[in-house]
């Protein structure tokens, strides 16, 4: 019998305590793990996951079954070290362990057990290669109560965590084990594992199944309930909801008799619905699935029956993710899938601001999940549910959605699991930092083809990242063969009437751009500028002229007031509004004529989507420059192709995206091949040195950010929201003694939108930031928020003025 089992047999040891029940042993618990990890075997299919990445590692079948099984090993066994009788006396009050120890430490140890262990049993053939992978799973053990860092000098820590001369070093000796050596560099190592993101990727499994296993099975003792694990069992029902609707009965109907929406909007839409469709039943082995088609082609619906039918051809898939770089995607998304599909129960909205959906005893309480708090709700499964994202559906952020795949932290890295043969649908994915376009599709395509994840990336303006990779194995389809077949349609080239002619002035002047507008005066007009100093600028000058109605849009709106704008351009046939890039965000509004400052060339037509969004008349947009867009997009690579160069105006007019990225990829590549901090060689080296910290960084899609919370009264029609009242419940349920965990979790999320009301993010240094009045959960507070709020906005150049920091 091995040393962790004879511990494990041995009742003494406890796993965990809670005051209304028995302790839990450490063999309950750890037998509770193990079996929430068969759970996830057998829903999300892991355990063939994981060998199938374990081989990509470069291991033979015998090598892949035996460190498979070391895998499992340290989920079983993550929690061996609290036989430590300091931490069973002193953290667990366990009376069988009298006495006064010093260290409380359980998860090092539990790390350095499991690695002597399996290193005795290791013939020496193999000591060269499963070394590593048990030092490496072996760290995994010890972060698994807190988060992933470099594993550089877990070596050295694992020596130090145990005490000279206690009985646990007497029976387990590491120095004898010392196999494997830290300072081992990047061309040592790749000689013992082959494959090094399948190796990255191979540990961040572990990392997640060891921390969720474990969260599942402490929530079990101490709740007295099991955890499910949400996947798509109803397919049927789902089908029959989505091809019961009207617009799939009409899109059947063209099919049938093409002539039935002849000369239309709805032939095309139609047309290309069918063509990827028939595009992805034929190419069932692809990972990865272009959908490239224009705006108002709807390709959020054929989104929805691509997902169906990737789940009826191959019924291992039991999830569908849908990925949105911005909020306002999400919502609008949402909106559209409960047309079909039951909030809750079938799909549910995981973000910051939208509240955890708690269930009620007769039923639902409806998609936002507020209302007065019921004794009877079971808010700690609703708050499981939101970390695990643990609904059949789940519409979510791209920040959400990067944290499963490269975060250090434990809760971000739960949907990991989830992920696993599952279909994920990214939205505007041109959207992300350029300067790691390469890392992006990279990883893609690697978690894509080890975890049976299938991706579909669609947008009107799509960059085919594929190609910054040299020759690669995966198998990528475009669902669209020829989308200039569609571009090139009336209904969406001549959609908006491109004007070049301000670009004569090298700088416009606003006065010049004012005029030019007012010719406008009567219709609904969008004006975009890339500087909010500027757009507010610019509206205070339109703001003094008679028989004009004007409104702004930019960064410095909270919520609330971004609502009331939207909802006052929709109600309007005449109104000029003057925003910043906020709105190429995916808003839903339907202008007559833009203005654009130019930047980048897919933003152009972001914002040309803003423009005729109906597709019904002829909108016409305008362009010029004022703004300098290096100091707003920095070295981003498609600053080098503005539409001030004759032939990207032209190969916009033609929406010829192909041809534009075709050069912006090649300078993305040059970049990423170069000798400096961006070359991909150091992606790959991190991954195998397992620099978990450098790679959550260097795949940050946005820059750290401070909140600052203003605290003012927010007036909305006869409603007064106060700040200081906002702030002031958002302490006490932070701080509260007596709320479970679950409901602290769901009366957060209920309280979010209004903290986003009085909420801003800030880039400055942490020293300036801390110049506010005070600092609590993540956010600083400023009592007097009035005096920074100007016409309901975020007046940043009096924030600035009194030195609180540099914001954007």
């Amino acid at each position: 019998m091995s040393i962790i089992e004879t511990f494990l047999q041995d009742p003494r040891y406890w796993a965990h305590t809670d005051k209304d029940k028995a302790p839990e042993s450490l063999a309950a618990h750890s037998q509770l793990c193990l079996h929430y990890y068969e759970l996830y075997c057998r829903k999300k299919g892991l355990d063939s996951i994981v060998k199938r990445v374990i081989a990509h590692c470069g291991c033979d079948e015998r090598e892949t079954s035996a460190i498979y099984q070391f895998f499992v090993d340290a989920v079983y066994q993550h929690d061996i070290g609290k036989i430590n009788p300091s931490y069973q006396r002193n953290v667990l009050k366990n009376p069988a362990f009298p006495g006064t120890y010093d260290s409380r430490n359980h998860a090092a140890l539990s790390a350095y057990i499991y690695l002597c262990e399996h290193l005795d049993a290791i013939d020496k053939p193999d000591r060269k290669k499963f070394s590593y992978f048990l030092f490496a799973f072996s760290y995994c053990i010890a972060r698994h109560h807190g988060g992933l860092k470099d594993i550089g000098d877990f070596k050295d820590k694992l020596q130090d965590c145990l005490e000279k001369g206690s009985w646990y070093e007497r029976e387990l000796n590491l120095e004898k084990n010392s196999i494997f050596t830290a300072d081992r560099g990047y061309d040592q190592l790749k000689k013992v594992v082959a494959g090094e993101t399948a190796f990255y990727i191979l540990n961040k499994l572990l990392f997640s199944v060891i921390t969720a296993c474990d969260y599942c099975a402490t929530a079990e003792y101490m709740q007295g309930a099991a955890v499910d694990i949400c996947t798509i069992d109803n397919l049927e029902e789902l089908k029959q909801k989505y091809y019961g609707g009207k617009l799939y009965a009409g899109i059947r109907q063209y099919q049938q008799d093409p002539g039935v929406f002849a000369g239309s909007i709805n032939e095309q839409r139609c047309r290309i619905f069918l063509e990827a469709e028939e595009n992805l039943r034929r190419q069932p082995e692809a990972c990865l699935y272009y959908l490239e088609a224009p705006t108002g082609s709807g390709k959020t619906n054929m989104s929805v029956n691509l997902f169906l039918t990737l789940l009826d051809q191959q019924r291992q898939l039991s999830n569908v993710f849908y990925i949105f770089p911005f909020n306002t995607l999400v919502e609008q998304t949402a909106d559209v899938l409960e047309e079909y599909f039951a909030y809750g129960k079938e799909i549910a909205v995981v973000n910051s601001l939208t509240p955890i959906y708690v269930e009620q005893p007769a039923g639902g309480r409806g998609r936002s999940g507020t209302g007065e708090a019921d004794e009877d709700c079971d808010y700690e499964r609703a708050a499981l549910n939101k970390i695990f994202n643990n609904y059949p559906i789940v519409v979510t952020s791209h920040v959400n959605f990067f944290n499963a795949l490269f975060s250090t932290g434990k809760e971000p890295c739960f949907p990991l699991l989830k992920l696993c043969n599952s279909v994920v649908i990214i939205d505007e994915i041109q959207s992300y930092r350029n300067a790691i376009w390469r890392q992006i599709i990279l990883f893609l395509l690697q978690y894509a083809s080890l975890l049976n994840i299938k991706i579909i990336i669609m947008s009107a303006t799509l960059p085919k990242l594929d190609l910054l990779l040299d020759e690669h194995p995966y198998a990528i389809a475009d669902l669209i063969t020829d989308p200039q077949l569609y571009y090139q349609n009336r209904f969406f080239r001549d959609r908006v009437e491109l004007d070049f002619s301000l670009l004569a002035h090298k700088k416009i002047e606003l006065a010049v751009l004012k005029a030019k507008v007012l010719e406008h005066k009567g219709q609904k007009v969008l004006v975009e500028f890339i500087n909010k100093n500027t757009a507010r600028e610019f509206f205070n000058m339109l703001y003094q002229e008679p028989d004009v109605y004007c409104v702004e849009l930019t960064g410095d709106d909270n919520s609330c007031n971004r609502k009331k704008v939207i909802k006052e351009i929709k109600s309007k046939t005449s109104i000029i509004v003057v925003a910043t890039q906020v709105i190429e965000a995916g808003v839903d509004i339907d202008m007559d004529v833009g203005f654009k400052d130019i930047s980048l060339p897919d933003a152009e037509e972001q914002f040309l989507g803003r423009i005729n969004r109906s597709c019904l008349r002829r909108g016409k947009a305008y362009f010029f420059n004022y703004d300098d867009a290096k100091k707003i997009y920095g070295d981003d690579e498609r600053l080098n192709y503005p539409v001030s160069n004759p032939q990207i105006a032209e190969l916009l007019q033609q929406k010829d995206f192909k041809a534009i990225y075709e050069r912006i990829l090649q300078d993305v590549k040059r970049v990423s091949d170069a000798r400096t901090a961006r070359n991909i060689h150091y992606t790959y080296a991190k991954c195998l040195e397992l620099k978990y910290r450098q790679i959550e960084q260097d795949m940050r899609l946005i820059s750290p950010t401070y909140q600052i919370f203003l605290a003012y009264d927010l007036i909305e029609g006869d409603l007064v929201i106060s700040g200081r009242a906002v702030w002031q419940r958002y302490k006490e349920l932070c701080q509260s003694k007596t709320m479970g965990y679950g409901r602290r979790k769901v009366e957060l999320s209920q309280l979010a939108e209004q903290m986003s009301y009085f909420t801003y993010s800030v880039y400055s240094d942490k020293q300036q930031a801390l110049g506010c009045d005070e600092e609590f959960g993540g956010y600083y507070y400023i009592e007097n928020g009035e005096q920074f709020i100007e016409d309901g906005k975020f007046n940043r150049k009096a924030f600035m003025k009194q030195g609180k920091g540099l914001f954007l």
